[in-house]
């Protein structure tokens, strides 16, 4: 078993806590998944026919965390639309 821990997030935080409350759980989780893995198995495929790996949804999860921020919560126009970083 794992020694990370997931914070549960406040069911009567305000919208901003709420936000970073659920957002620290999700990356929590994905922590806790990734623990103690090596490179070869964090680079592992899932199941096939899927091409996901842990490391992929760790980079998958970054990616539309700061896409999210920046065009939604900053109203930035970041041209992300069809394009992989």
């Amino acid at each position: 078993m794992s020694d990370h821990q997931r914070t549960e997030p406040s069911p009567t935080a305000d919208e901003r806590a709420s936000l970073t409350g659920f957002l620290q759980y999700q990356r929590e989780t994905l922590m806790m998944k990734c623990a103690g893995l090596t490179a070869m198995q964090l680079k592992e495929r899932a199941v096939p026919p899927s091409g996901l790996s842990l490391l992929g949804l760790v980079r998958h999860v970054a990616e539309v965390e700061r896409s999210w921020f920046q065009v939604v919560w900053n109203g930035e126009d970041a041209g992300l639309t069809g394009r992989r970083r």
